[in-house]
């Protein structure tokens, strides 16, 4: 189990920096924590108080979208005084912050899985860099999809993504036209792939740990509304991640023979969503994958997707 001893303040209707008047909004639904409901808990924490006071704003002007969904909204206290000690799942969290205090959350639970960086530079060769762009990076990155590629096809992206557990999307990643940020480049993600990437992080059943950083503790209106529709558009996901199994009976199963495995393998096409996973020879456990390694597989070939089956 997945746990860190923090020290956070939880929005409820007596905070002070609880927005008044936001019935039928997301606010209202974060207002409207059971604590009985435990097991339908999901956490929405931001590592300093003025992070989330600037995100409630906006938040407060989207509709509640999320029925029966039970979510809390916290941020960490820096004060020592008069605090209690709370025990988070991070499993069940979105961290929104400054990237070393989440890298230091990070560190101090000893998440070691392997990293998604979302962001618009890439410096680390064992990381995997989704959206990095050339010129900012300096190192060969075998594992990961620059900007470009990523525009003509999103194919590889999105299996990238289904696949990760610990996803790391830095706002630096997104131009500097929707979100005013310093760091921000004149060409990147927009806020449309933006959002589109984050709901697909929501809808993966894979992804443990998500978070969303920032590179100081403060942001202005425009990064704040951007990242509230992030969460948004993740929890759209969230609600949505068992919208499609393996055995629903009206998915498109294909078997494939290859000469690099004994068993066929099997493909499953989710009749709802459309998207593509294959079944481990040997787990038997179904992992995202997209009709390009499909084909590849089909034509003889090996995809990178599939080589550490036969490893």
């Amino acid at each position: 189990i997945y746990n860190i001893l923090m020290h956070i303040n939880w929005l409820d209707q007596n905070s002070d920096i609880a927005p008044r008047g936001v019935k039928e909004s997301l606010v209202q639904r974060f207002l409207n924590y059971r604590p009985q409901d435990d097991a339908a808990e999901h956490y929405i924490l931001t590592t300093n108080k003025r992070l989330a006071e600037s995100l409630l704003g906006p938040c407060a002007k989207m509709q509640d979208a999320f029925p029966g969904m039970n979510l809390r909204f916290g941020w960490i206290r820096n004060e020592r005084k008069d605090v209690q000690d709370w025990t988070v799942p991070l499993r069940r969290s979105l961290i929104i912050g400054q990237d070393r205090q989440i890298s230091s959350l990070m560190k101090v639970q000893n998440v070691k899985l392997d990293q998604l960086c979302i962001s618009s530079r890439a410096a680390d060769p064992k990381v995997a860099y989704l959206g990095y762009q050339r010129h900012f990076a300096t190192h060969n990155l075998p594992k990961s999809i620059p900007l470009g590629e990523m525009r003509e096809d999103n194919a590889d992206a999105t299996t990238l993504v289904r696949s990760s557990r610990d996803i790391r999307f830095r706002i630096d990643a997104v131009r500097y036209e929707d979100t005013h940020e310093e760091l921000s480049p004149t060409a990147g993600l927009d806020i449309y792939q933006a959002c589109q990437l984050m709901r697909l992080v929501g809808l993966s059943p894979r992804a443990e740990h998500v978070s969303i950083h920032t590179e100081k503790e403060s942001i202005g209106d425009r990064c704040a509304e951007l990242i509230a529709t992030m969460i948004w558009y993740f929890l759209e996901g969230r609600i949505n991640k068992e919208i499609e199994t393996m055995k629903q009976k009206e998915n498109d199963i294909f078997l494939v023979s290859s000469s690099h495995f004994q068993e066929p393998i099997k493909f499953v096409v989710g009749h709802k969503t459309g998207r593509w996973w294959y079944q481990h020879p040997a787990t038997k456990e179904y992992l995202p994958c997209s009709d390009k390694d499909y084909k590849s597989i089909s034509m003889g070939n090996l995809p990178e997707q599939l080589v550490s089956l036969e490893n």
